[in-house]
């Protein structure tokens, strides 16, 4: 069998040498290579074998007549477009009826004018490339048509259907279209075929017992007649609805968030303002979720936030009911916001406030838990504190803040209180340039051995004199650096401060122990050991000569992370002590799990220890849980020679306390209690001791 792979390559079958000659030249003419054949049987081999362009074919020959070939070619999908002419002698019209029902492209009748073939050939052969470019368009058209997930028709202008690819016949086929909808749809056919211009109907129904959603388009073609397409846009429309979700509301609340609050707002505001009505904002603070977070981890804060979040709502709701004039948002963090239209709404502002108050009095569940919250609430009303949302909300914020500050329940906005607000962003762009200057002060107070009456150690404490506002109590600029986020930076500076003075205290053959505090946030998010390590290494001190002091609510905190870091600065040989004992949440299951090797019985059980019962039995208590779990007890706050001896009889070692010394600077501690080569030696100066 012949195979040639080469294109535009001609099959020809006549029984004639002639005739096949003659045929051959007229291929050769228009560019044709060709193949001769004088029987049927070899033609149509060579034909389903090879690449063919164009197949000439005589009616009598042997084996197999022309027709037959042209019928088993045919019934082959790669001769679907491809020309095939018949060429024969009969002329009769039942032998062109039995060459066009076998699938001729052409007839040729015999004899043959030779000179004329070759442009019958190029005309055949021009008109079967448009019929497979017409096919494959067919092709793509369909194969798109039946992907689309919409449904098509076309209609004419009195709404008759005229054609549909999905074989739907009536507009209303599948899915159930509405009525009132397919007589919208019939009205919109009937405008479009009249001028011609473009338009949608969007519309919902059932599916499936479910909610869905449509829409139809319209469009006239050339012809006068209209393209009726529907599409599916529930999954669309569904999408759209989360979009406005995650772009409106808060997703941990399912509250409006802080771009829904402001739009409404400013909506409010224009429709007071036409009715002569007032809007107040309610800027809400929730004053213990930093605690939960701090001791529990953010995911039961997130659960303690929610429930807040819900009897919020609930509150607000009864009281105020109407949606319309009011919105309950989340800002972002532990702040909300709700905002209201009325025309008394400075008093309906402050029964609102007095509910919440109330309300939260009562304290929030969760895992068997119970959670206690005073929200601090400010209060701005437009237009008497301001004439635009960005305004009315500032000042609710600085009213907050006073109300946080004094401890008040709500607060109403007043001028004066924009005063402190300065002054509280002034502090901390002073605080911030201080941390960053080096203008800090470290002062440290000094751990007695109640045993041996000598200097065990001592607390590294920051001090902070400003220029313009003199001494700033560590309670102000703590409580700033921490609101700021400032607490970080401020930490290292801490340890790179008591590292440098370690450094100097052994140039002069003292070794002294420094504890350094650490507070929630660095603890949770930052990376104390690694702070340590690396302002140790770079003062050139072993680590083991820094003590890190912890907050007893941090060690409830049981999560990975908080553990890794506490294993973390334990394996740089620190010690950790954890202070303010009795005064947090601790449990023996939190101190045996993670034994500290001190504990800190804090001040206010050791003022009384030796006047109250009370204070005396929760002092003894801690002693003896200490001893039992071999801890090293230090007792905070000893102003007075009876509570020192107190604590003395009871076996507590270490003590610390204005009685015994005051925080003082690296000199003076050198001058009064390290005057000697070695600390370890040294006499506790105070006659109390």
């Amino acid at each position: 069998m012949t195979i040639i792979t080469q294109a535009n390559l001609a099959i020809i079958a006549d029984d004639e040498d002639t005739g096949r000659v003659l045929l051959s030249e007229a291929a050769n003419q228009v560019g044709l290579r060709a193949l001769e054949f004088d029987n049927g049987f070899d033609a149509l081999q060579a034909a389903l074998a090879n690449q063919v362009t164009i197949v000439l074919l005589d009616v009598d020959m042997p084996q197999l007549d022309g027709f037959e070939v042209c019928r088993r070619l045919r019934a082959d999908p790669r001769f679907e477009t491809i020309p095939i002419v018949i060429v024969t002698g009969h002329e009769d019209s039942e032998a062109i009826t039995r060459a066009f029902d076998a699938g001729a492209t052409d007839f040729v009748s015999k004899p043959v004018n030779w000179a004329l073939l070759p442009r019958r050939l190029e005309y055949i052969l021009r008109n079967a490339s448009a019929a497979r470019a017409l096919n494959e368009r067919r092709v793509q058209v369909e194969t798109l048509v039946e992907a689309l997930p919409d449904t098509l028709w076309v209609v004419t202008a009195e709404g008759e259907i005229r054609w549909s690819p999905n074989g739907a016949t009536e507009l209303s086929a599948t899915n159930e279209m509405p009525q009132g909808v397919l007589e919208a749809a019939r009205e919109n056919v009937r405008k479009t075929a009249a001028d011609g211009m473009p338009r949608t109907l969007d519309y919902r129904t059932t599916r499936n017992g479910a909610a869905a959603t449509y829409e139809l388009r319209f469009s006239r073609r050339a012809a006068g007649d209209v393209v009726v397409l529907r599409r599916d846009t529930t999954e669309r429309s569904a999408a759209a609805e989360r979009i406005e979700r995650l772009a409106y509301f808060d997703p941990l609340t399912q509250l409006p968030n802080r771009q829904r609050c402001i739009e409404t707002a400013i909506a409010f505001i224009g429709t007071a303002a036409q009715r002569g009505e007032q809007v107040a904002a309610l800027c809400m603070d929730l004053n213990m979720l930093k605690r939960v977070n701090d001791t529990f981890g953010h995911a039961m804060g997130d659960a303690v936030l929610r429930a807040f979040a819900r009897r919020l709502a609930l509150t607000a709701e009864q009281l105020v009911g109407d949606a319309e004039r009011m919105v309950i948002s989340r800002l972002g963090g532990d702040e909300f916001v709700i905002v209201l239209r009325d025309r008394s709404v400075r008093a309906l502002a402050l029964r609102l406030a007095d509910a919440f108050a109330q309300s939260f009095k009562h304290a929030l569940t969760h895992d068997a838990l119970e959670f206690y919250s005073t929200p601090s609430i400010g209060i701005a009303v437009y237009p008497d504190d301001g004439a635009d949302v960005a305004t009315i909300f500032k000042n609710a914020d600085v009213a907050m803040y006073h109300a946080k500050s004094t401890g008040a329940a709500a607060t109403v906005y007043t001028p004066a209180m924009g005063t402190r607000m300065r002054d509280w962003l002034e502090l901390e762009s002073r605080l911030r340039r201080a941390v960053h200057n080096d203008l800090l002060n470290i002062v440290f107070q000094p751990k007695f051995s109640v045993t041996t009456d000598r200097i065990v150690g001592v607390e590294a404490l920051l001090r902070w004199r400003d220029t313009d506002y003199g001494e700033v109590p560590p309670s102000r600029f703590i409580e700033i650096a921490e609101d700021s986020g400032l607490i970080l930076d401020m930490s290292a500076w801490l340890v790179r401060a008591a590292c440098r003075q370690v450094r100097r205290w052994l140039d002069r053959g003292i070794t002294l122990p420094v504890a350094v505090n650490c507070s929630a946030k660095e603890l949770l998010h930052g990376d104390p050991a690694r702070v340590i390590e690396t302002e140790a290494i770079a003062a050139g001190i072993p680590t083991s000569l820094i003590e890190v002091e912890l907050t007893e609510s941090l060690i409830i905190n049981d999560s990975g992370a908080v553990r890794a870091k506490l294993d973390r600065i334990r394996q740089l040989g620190c010690r950790i002590a954890l202070d303010d004992f009795g005064t947090g949440y601790s449990s023996l299951a939190y101190i045996t799990r993670f034994p500290p090797d001190r504990i800190k019985i804090d001040k206010s059980f050791v003022h009384n220890v030796d006047r109250a019962a009370s204070d005396a039995a929760v002092a003894s208590a801690i002693l003896s849980l200490a001893a039992s779990l071999n801890l090293t007890v230090t007792a905070e706050g000893v102003e007075r020679t009876g509570q020192l001896e107190w604590l003395r009889a009871r076996g507590c070692h270490e003590v610390q306390g204005y009685l015994l010394a005051r925080p003082m600077t690296a000199a003076e501690l050198e001058a009064t209690f390290l005057a000697s080569p070695s600390a370890a030696t040294l006499t506790v100066r105070s006659q109390s001791l």
